[in-house]
């Protein structure tokens, strides 16, 4: 059926509308207040001559449906849950700067808490933080005064409890002594409570019984509720305190098409978000960040004009000087973002025209490969797009062999690659022409191609296959390529290291009777090194391999 009498048919009523492409993809999601009305304004030509976007919605469409909905929120809600599900190519869509952590706390009779960076459907988040290592202490924090479990066990069959259990952070609810409702209430409603923003009562609780404990003279406990304070002093204590604790809020402040948002819950400035969006309406940010990433909201929400989607809570301008003076903060962040992507994007142009390359480098790969005298091989490749760090494309790549070349092992490297993942705009080499040119020949031995350009340390000698150039130390565009280098380096020399790490450790603990493969493998997890491994006490052994008896050998042998 032509799409136009489709729409044509379509009820003048709240609903969704979506539009398909040739192969059944999602294309365009949205809602409208009458269907059959925005539908039909999609096929007049007029329309077409003012909204581009459109024009190629409909002239890549090859089917439409509609769904018919009670009233104009649902429209709204229903619309915001597709777009998160399938994330359709003409959607306006939020882009992160980087992959930021969430707290989770699963669905299940018994919750975990953990950390996450791809949410679902299923689970209860609480983020996005900016610091992951702040989230670590957070949640170590909360454990030790709520003892909820974060192991992965199945609770289905019960289970002898871990060492967690008998060092007093877990309730155990694997032994099977625990209801799940008094779980939920003892261990997972106080802990949402406080990630929602209610921090003076969790203080409270662990003022009260350092209190108690005191006056019945048991010190002991008395301070570790003490230092249990302190530990929560000294987790919040670089987010900075910025006002008082009753107020849970974000702010949003906006410069051009790119937004920086602040989280503040219980008085802390928990985390400073920055967004690209392809749109400088407020609106569109916020229905994307609440709605469409169904992240929390907060009681109020302070951003340049009020806004009415329907949501509870306030939306809308500062309420008084300390909700303006923190959207000032807010929008003058977003500006220093913009300048500095300004400067990327300059720097990348630049980099285009002085090395001739055929197309802009949005994304770049940078290769590095780290050895011991021929031993311990490896090469790390480093994804860069719009000249910033892309983690998800970071991979490390092992190699045998007992001899020193860097040549052999780059050309490997691109064989083991590129058949598996896209080639990117520009691969740059830690090294010079001989390293660029086993890449190049690498590349047409797979009948691929990519521009290939090395930086050799001596002298930040920028090369290519035929030349070689050297720019001032101040430029954009070199120190561009050293950060992308430094960080291959980097990437590579940290894997180097953890395998050189294990076989210490593996060598050492191939020598302790009655310790099997499964254990052993959890404490080269755990332990960096076997310095760290002697350091340790027989409880944190015990934690991991859940043996007291065993941890002591270990450590009587080591």
């Amino acid at each position: 059926m032509d799409l136009s009498v489709k729409a044509k048919l379509a009820p003048n009523e709240p609903g969704v509308y979506i539009f398909y492409g040739p192969k059944g993809e999602y294309l365009y999601i949205g809602k409208a207040r009458r269907l059959r009305n925005r539908l039909l304004s999609y096929f007049r030509e007029s329309y077409h001559r003012e909204n581009k976007k459109v024009a190629s919605i409909v002239q890549e469409a090859c089917h439409l449906d509609f769904i018919v909905v009670s009233n104009e929120r649902e429209a709204l809600l229903l619309e915001a849950s597709l777009i998160f599900e399938h994330k359709p190519k003409y959607n306006v869509m939020l882009k992160d700067t980087e992959f930021y952590p969430y707290i989770e706390i699963t669905q299940e009779d018994f919750p975990t808490v953990r950390i996450v960076r791809r949410r679902t459907q299923d689970g209860l988040y609480f983020g996005p933080f900016t610091d992951v290592k702040f989230v670590r202490d957070l949640i170590d924090f909360l454990q030790q005064v709520y003892h909820f479990r974060t192991c992965q066990k199945d609770l289905e069959k019960k289970a002898k409890p871990c060492m967690d259990f008998y060092i007093h952070r877990c309730e155990g609810p694997c032994n099977g002594q625990m209801s799940k409702t008094e779980y939920a209430e003892r261990c997972i409603n106080p802990v949402k409570d406080f990630l929602s923003g209610d921090v003076s009562s969790t203080l409270e609780l662990i003022e009260n019984k350092m209190k108690r404990h005191a006056q019945m003279m048991d010190f002991e406990n008395a301070a570790k509720y003490r230092d249990l304070l302190l530990k929560f002093e000294k987790v919040m204590e670089k987010q900075g305190v910025v006002l008082e604790q009753s107020r849970n809020l974000d702010v949003i402040g906006r410069a051009k098409d790119l937004y920086v948002l602040f989280r503040v819950r219980g008085g802390h400035l928990l985390a400073k978000l920055v967004y690209e969006l392809d749109s400088t309406d407020v609106r569109d940010f916020v229905f994307n960040y609440y709605m469409v990433h169904k992240n929390e909201i907060p009681q109020a929400v302070i951003v340049e004009k009020n806004i009415d989607l329907g949501m509870p809570g306030y939306f809308g301008k500062p309420r008084d000087e300390i909700e303006q003076d923190l959207l000032k903060k807010a929008v003058e962040n977003a500006k220093n973002e913009l300048s500095i992507k300004g400067l990327r994007k300059d720097a990348l142009n630049s980099l285009k025209n002085l090395l001739s390359l055929s197309r802009y480098p949005q994304r770049i790969e940078g290769f590095d490969v780290a050895h011991l005298q021929g031993k311990f091989t490896v090469a790390s490749v480093v994804t860069f797009v719009d000249g910033l760090p892309f983690k998800q494309g970071y991979r490390h790549y092992k190699f045998e062999g007992g001899k020193i070349d860097d040549f052999g092992t780059m050309k490997e490297l691109v064989k083991r690659r590129y058949p598996k993942h896209p080639v990117p705009d520009l691969i740059l080499v830690d090294g010079g022409i001989g390293q660029v040119r086993a890449v190049k020949t690498a590349l047409q031995e797979l009948n691929m191609d990519c521009e290939v350009i090395g930086l050799a340390k001596e002298r930040e000698t920028v090369c290519t296959e035929k030349s070689e150039l050297i720019l001032q130390l101040d430029s954009p565009i070199l120190r561009m390529l050293v950060a992308i280098r430094d960080e291959a380096h980097r990437f590579a020399n940290t894997f180097h290291r953890k395998l050189r790490t294990k076989e210490a450790v593996l060598s050492v603990l191939n020598e302790i009777p009655g310790l099997g493969p499964k254990r052993m493998k959890k404490l080269v997890e755990a332990f960096k090194s076997t310095e760290e491994l002697k350091k340790s006490s027989v409880e944190q052994i015990a934690k991991i391999i859940g043996s007291r008896k065993l941890a002591s050998t270990i450590l009587s042998r080591i």
